[in-house]
């Protein structure tokens, strides 16, 4: 029996199936069925059913898969704590990250402080839609990703945690009619062309959330807060922004008015996505644990 035996086992469960669970391992299919079946051998039990069209666990399996969970949690928490002890976090990581304003989470300052625990760790970041960095996640292309709460959560070997949220705001053109008042309905802004991100979006799950049941007209989709503001300053339309950064820009802009939205529970929502704890390198925990210190996670 060997370490890389029980994280094939791991990554069959998660899959249930050889061909995602190879590719998930980087190893040729033949080579992961061949050393789950020498550990069945010799554990004496068989973990896995197999038919040509699915693989499931047996009840031995299903017994001894959480023993399994822990050896490989147990093995990897030793080797980040003697790395982290040695100062030798080494190795690639890709964080993908949707377009996400410092005043939210300062990214910049995040990686700062990453390099300087380990600075043996190349970082590569990639931005897009939540969506698509959900999807990124689970074919193994990002580590670790920043997205969107309302994204799609099929992949049963993705974790989702919550980060962190905060109200939508109305951002409006100064001396815009509705800025007469102290707060907007949903109803009014709906009869306002919008400017809101594409859909797959994490913003936009948020704002489509928001109007559910309420027909509205998206005038542009763009993808960056920045392009949002100058649209909404050049008096193209209207847009909801996460509170804290509409604060930051309308304060140094007095061509932009807020709003709160009235009657309606606007919030945006970010979550950290990564595979599961037995499928993380060890750059990637640390990853995790110092994004937890810059946001006084406790996790």
């Amino acid at each position: 029996m060997n370490l890389q035996q029980l994280r094939y086992v791991v990554a069959l469960a998660d899959a249930r199936s050889f061909t995602r669970a190879a590719e998930a391992m980087f190893v040729v299919q033949s080579a992961l069925s061949q050393q789950v079946r020498r550990l069945e051998e010799e554990l004496g039990v068989r973990l896995f059913e197999r038919t040509t069209r699915n693989v499931s666990l047996t009840p031995a399996g299903e017994s001894l898969l959480p023993l399994v969970h822990q050896v490989v949690a147990g093995v990897d928490r030793l080797e980040f704590d003697a790395q982290a002890l040695r100062g030798t976090v080494a190795g690639r990581l890709t964080v993908g990250m949707m377009e996400i304003p410092s005043e939210s989470l300062d990214v910049a300052a995040l990686m700062s402080t990453f390099h300087l625990r380990f600075p043996d760790v190349s970082v590569t970041l990639r931005s897009g839609g939540s969506d698509t960095l959900v999807r990124a996640a689970a074919e193994r292309k990002v580590d670790v990703a920043v997205v969107g709460a309302n994204v799609s959560r099929a992949s049963d070997q993705l974790t989702f945690r919550h980060l962190f949220s905060e109200s939508l705001i109305a951002v409006l053109p100064d001396g815009h009619p509705l800025t007469r008042f102290s707060s907007v309905s949903v109803a009014e802004l709906a009869e306002l062309p919008f400017i809101d991100f594409p859909p797959g979006y994490g913003l936009r799950h948020e704002t489509d959330r928001g109007f559910a049941g309420v027909s509205r007209r998206v005038a542009f989709e763009v993808t960056r807060v920045d392009e949002v503001i100058h649209f909404v300053r050049k008096n193209l339309g209207v847009a909801l922004l996460p509170e804290s950064v509409a604060r930051t820009r309308a304060e140094a802009d007095p061509t932009l008015a807020l709003r709160p939205v009235a009657g309606a529970d606007m919030h945006r929502q970010v979550h950290l996505v990564t595979t599961r704890p037995q499928l993380r390198s060890v750059a990637c925990q640390a990853f995790i644990r110092c994004l937890d210190d810059h946001l006084g996670d406790p996790h």
